[in-house]
């Protein structure tokens, strides 16, 4: 009996260092597949939530938006017409003046004084011409009866046709020197309001050195400035809506009236001016506007958030999700002009794809993501549309 509890008791060891042996061989194999079967479940745990956009039908009609300047039509420097110093000013910077109204004075001594002498030379350019005169008639008399030759006629005649053109000469300078005398009054021939001084009293200025500068009454324009890509959009007469940045609650009409030919040779804009219909009191010279002007867009091209466009290996692209499996793919895309929502695109996208406007930056192709309620929604509606066509 003690021989066969002994026999027993070996062929139980060597059974259980058997059974050991083979779990050990096993471990490795089950740790790998353990490992497999995480690495899997962290795969699917780790679905991305993203922000996206369906893309709508490219929009056929864009809105162009500028600041600008109130400016009166026509704005000019007034200034006399003759040298002297100044006096008297009796306008100032925001002052209305109407048609005739006295704007400065000269000094008018030395302009009188020229008057005076020519007036003088005047009066003995006139005396000459009647002594000139009677000696020619005289001698028409003469001539007949021969009592003088014929050469003395001649020079009588010269003399009085050269008199008479000096007395017109001293006549037109009289006139000139009286002008000049009313000139040194600056009236204003136009209504309008003065939008800024340029000289004081006491200071001597030249023919044409601009006093004061004078917004004429009239229409009320917007100036803007357009860059060279968009300025072949528009054309004279278009019509405009503007905002006042001081009165955003009004609504304004207006036409575009004129398009600089040439560009700034600076900043490569064109000014362009825009007539304001039925400009509201309000208003004022030298306020800010927003202009907004609506132009046909021929390239049709959709537009996306800026942040959904990134960049690889020299490449411009989106992310786009299948609508089945949610999974996201790099797809190339072409930029076109800036738009107030985002980017243009020009080419790569078309209406219906679902792009990826949030995160791309941890994006990479076949990862799967989750997209959110209301663009899933939208996504399956649009898929049932489809399925029903």
């Amino acid at each position: 009996m003690r021989a066969q509890n002994d026999e027993s008791s070996r062929s139980s060891a060597h059974v259980g260092t058997g059974d050991w042996s083979r779990l050990l061989l096993l471990l490795p194999i089950l740790a790998v597949l353990a490992g497999c079967k995480g690495e899997a479940t962290v795969e699917q745990a780790h679905v991305r939530p993203v922000k996206a956009v369906i893309i709508g039908e490219a929009e056929r009609e864009r809105t162009l938006t500028y600041s600008g300047v109130v400016r009166p039509r026509i704005e000019s420097a007034v200034g006399f017409r003759v040298a002297g110093k100044i006096v008297e000013r009796l306008a100032n910077a925001g002052d209305r003046v109407e048609v005739g109204q006295v704007i400065a004075r000269l000094d008018d001594t030395d302009l009188k004084l020229a008057e005076g002498s020519t007036r003088a030379a005047l009066a003995a350019a006139r005396t000459r011409r009647d002594v000139a005169i009677e000696n020619f008639q005289r001698a028409r008399v003469l001539l007949p009866k021969e009592f003088i030759a014929k050469a003395t006629y001649d020079a009588r005649k010269n003399e009085m046709d050269a008199a008479a053109g000096a007395f017109d000469t001293a006549e037109a300078q009289l006139s000139q020197a009286i002008n000049a005398v009313g000139y040194a009054t600056l009236r204003a021939d136009k209504a309008g309001i003065v939008t800024a001084v340029r000289a004081e009293p006491g200071q001597v200025v030249n023919a044409g050195t601009p006093v004061i500068v004078l917004a004429e009454s009239g229409e009320t324009e917007i100036a803007i400035v357009v860059p060279e890509q968009d300025v072949t959009r528009l054309a004279v007469g278009a019509p405009i809506d503007l905002t006042l940045w001081a009165g955003p609650q009004l609504a304004l009409k207006g036409s575009i009236r004129e398009i600089s030919a040439q560009a700034e040779q600076d900043s490569r804009t064109y000014a362009v001016r825009a007539t304001v219909h039925e400009p509201p009191a309000a208003m004022r010279l030298g306020m800010t506007a927003t202009v907004s002007i609506k132009v046909e867009d021929a390239s049709a091209s959709v537009v996306v958030p800026l942040t959904a466009v990134t960049e690889a290996g020299g490449e411009t692209a989106v992310f786009v999700v299948e609508p089945g499996s949610r999974i996201v793919r790099r797809k190339p895309v072409t930029l076109a002009a800036t738009a107030p929502e985002g980017v243009r695109i020009a080419g790569g996208l078309q209406p219906g794809e679902i792009v990826v406007t949030a995160g791309v930056q941890f994006l990479r192709d076949g990862m799967k993501v989750r997209l959110p309620a209301d663009v899933e929604q939208r996504a399956a509606a649009n898929k049932t549309g489809d399925e029903d066509r």
